[in-house]
């Protein structure tokens, strides 16, 4: 009995552990690569429509080159800069409760 408890426990923590966190749902106002030696990494920049908005992001996500492939990076950057010329919203999620995208999205509103 204490095993399939254990086991239902540990099922149900790899759920939540799973989870994705709204880092926040608007427009861009900035896309920026930077390239410097202490920081390899694209920084997106929510405009004041931003909702859903993760505390401690302050309207900003990161994407950082060493936590994701060449081809993820190539996708997420198309799709914010489609975002940003566009002027369409975009949905920025977290798999870590970090500000560090995992999902992204381009959608008007949250589903």
């Amino acid at each position: 009995m204490i095993k399939r408890m254990m086991g239902a426990t540990l099922l149900i923590a790899s759920f939540a552990s799973t989870a994705v966190t709204d880092i926040g749902l608007g427009t861009l106002k900035g896309v920026k690569v930077y390239d410097f030696a202490s920081s390899k990494e694209i920084r997106l920049y929510f405009g004041n429509d931003v909702q859903y908005e993760m505390a401690g992001c302050n309207k900003t996500a990161t994407i950082t080159y060493s936590k994701h492939s060449a081809d993820k990076m190539d996708h997420f950057l198309s799709l914010a800069l489609a975002a940003y010329m566009s002027g369409k919203k975009v949905r920025l999620t977290s798999a870590s409760d970090t500000c560090e995208v995992s999902l992204m999205s381009l959608q008007e509103s949250r589903f």
